[in-house]
């Protein structure tokens, strides 16, 4: 089906933004489009992309409004052109592909409005979204054309893709920086050392404590995700990442008591 489309994977490489929880699906979607599309240039079609989509679903003359919109629109311009890549990769109405693009980023701008997200953090979510879409269209699991499709298993999975970003995002806002007023005289130097230090010790306990699986799951869980969540992402019953996290937690526990042990035995020169 990609043998007669005239699109360039080199573009799909050097657009995607490093998402910090899409870049693996991404980095997988580009090495699989890679092996089979065309080498053409897109030149004229990229320049029609880069002037047709804002992250908000905006005209080009409303974006230049701003003082910064010629540098933004490039960007935006960029990214977009790798969701078409993506897209077209995976559809076969080649013509569709920039409208599909634009009606999603419309869709997502809705949602990212409505949950009050900070509009710099839009385009990038708006990207997290497509990129799970891309990875289980790619695997077969669902037809791209039908997205938008009201009461579609689809429009569904849409909905779930950009709850899900949604709620990372609104996680990741609870967590703010202390002011150093408050903490007072505060040896910041030392505290970031001892937090290194701890950050070694637990990665080092998962490493020898945890199964792949296990560790993968108290990842997700320490990021914030619910044990719903986390089923859905790994493919897994509730009860079964339930009772995963459960052992990993204990593992851990023992595994650090007994590295506490070995501490004080030492300090206090009993050998082992």
């Amino acid at each position: 089906m990609l043998k007669n489309l005239p699109l360039n994977p080199l573009n799909l490489t050097l657009s995607l933004p490093r998402l910090s929880r899409s870049s693996e699906v991404c980095g997988e979607f580009v090495e699989g489009s890679s092996a089979t599309s065309s080498a053409a240039s897109p030149e004229p079609r990229a320049a029609a992309v880069a002037d047709g989509c804002t992250p908000d679903g905006s005209s080009p003359a409303a974006a230049a409004v701003a003082p910064t919109a010629v540098s933004r629109s490039r960007a935006v311009g960029t990214r977009t052109m790798a969701l078409v890549v993506g897209l077209a990769a995976l559809t076969a109405q080649v013509s569709s592909e920039t409208d599909l693009v634009r009606d999603i980023q419309r869709y997502c701008a809705v949602c990212w409005r409505n949950a009050r997200l900070d509009p710099g953090l839009w385009d990038d979510c708006t990207q997290e979204v497509c990129c799970r879409l891309l990875a289980k269209a790619r695997a077969g699991e669902l037809d791209l054309d039908r997205v938008l499709d009201e009461d579609s298993p689809e429009r569904r999975e849409l909905v779930r893709a950009i709850d899900m970003v949604r709620k990372r995002v609104q996680r990741s806002r609870k967590v703010q920086p202390l002011d150093e007023r408050v903490i007072g005289g505060v040896d910041w130097d030392e505290r970031e050392r001892s937090r290194r230090e701890l950050g070694e010790v637990l990665e080092s306990a998962r490493a020898a404590a945890l199964t792949p699986r296990q560790d993968r799951i108290l990842d997700l869980w320490l990021q914030g995700f619910t044990v719903p969540e986390i089923a859905e992402e790994l493919a897994m019953s509730p009860a079964r990442v339930s009772d995963q996290k459960y052992k990993a937690l204990r593992r851990l526990e023992r595994h650090l008591a007994g590295r506490s042990d070995l501490d004080r035995d030492h300090k206090t020169g009993v050998s082992v």
